[in-house]
């Protein structure tokens, strides 16, 4: 039995070599009893329950479909590039969607999963931003909207996005590094205190990670990092101490 986790890959459409990358990593790293958590934006851009985005990565529905028959157990947490997904997945056997964290227990260990876009608190805007995303408003704007218009306005708006903010943190300044690092890893200090052993996060595409004395118990906490640049994912076994990375291969 083992727990995987990867996050981050902003696979832009079937021809991306990181998407032959997941399904490798479904159909023949995930064994039955297996535990595989997707912590968000495994898509850069998956919206609503439009066949436009379920046809493009049909392959992963059925690779999902037929691990999840065969005793794979899928938890996907919701990014800020893919949401409104629970309609999508329905069917999908043996596969949960999460809004915001999961919490999962293993051999008396417990791991807390996030996609990490809520670790800064004081990004009010973001915060503002993700509650608009995931409002009625929201989810009646998908509903009634075309799949090749939410398509189009969604490859604009990332495209904009990546023009203000770095794709991989090395690309910040060492002060604002530190300042990222500060705030995920006071994060995942705060999952640890509450009672867990290890916590995982992605979004912010650091390549960190930094065990943690508290209440005379030691914790984990680890990125996923960026797979298109670090080109890993995570794994843990039962009576490992630590999570481990291991390499993606695309």
């Amino acid at each position: 039995m083992s727990l995987l986790a990867i996050s981050d890959l902003h696979i832009s459409g079937p021809d991306d070599p990181l998407y032959s990358a997941l399904l490798s990593l479904v159909r023949d790293r995930a064994a039955s009893g297996d535990v595989v958590v997707f912590a968000g934006d495994l898509f850069d851009l998956f919206v609503g329950n439009k066949s436009i985005f379920k046809k493009r990565y049909d392959g992963f529905f059925q690779a999902c479909s037929e691990a999840g028959k065969k005793g794979v157990q899928f938890h996907y947490i919701e990014g800020n590039h893919d949401f409104l997904l629970r309609k999508a997945f329905q069917g999908v056997p043996n596969f949960f969607l999460h809004t915001d964290h999961v919490s999962v227990e293993i051999q008396n260990k417990k791991f807390y999963f996030a996609h990490g876009d809520t670790a800064n608190s004081a990004d009010t805007f973001y915060r503002i931003l993700r509650v608009f995303f995931r409002s009625p408003l929201m989810r009646a704007l998908v509903f009634f909207l075309p799949g090749k218009w939410l398509d189009t306005i969604g490859r604009l708006s990332g495209a904009q996005s990546r023009k203000r903010k770095p794709l991989i943190p090395t690309d910040l300044s060492s002060r604002k590094m530190e300042v990222l690092r500060r705030i995920y890893r006071s994060f995942a200090a705060e999952r640890l205190a509450e009672g867990y052993d290890f916590v995982v996060l992605g979004h912010c595409h650091d390549l960190d990670e930094m065990l943690f004395n508290i209440g005379g118990r030691q914790g984990q906490y680890i990125n996923v990092g960026f797979p298109r640049v670090h080109g890993s994912f995570l794994s843990w076994s039962p009576g490992e101490l630590r999570i481990a990375r291991e390499k993606l291969l695309f």
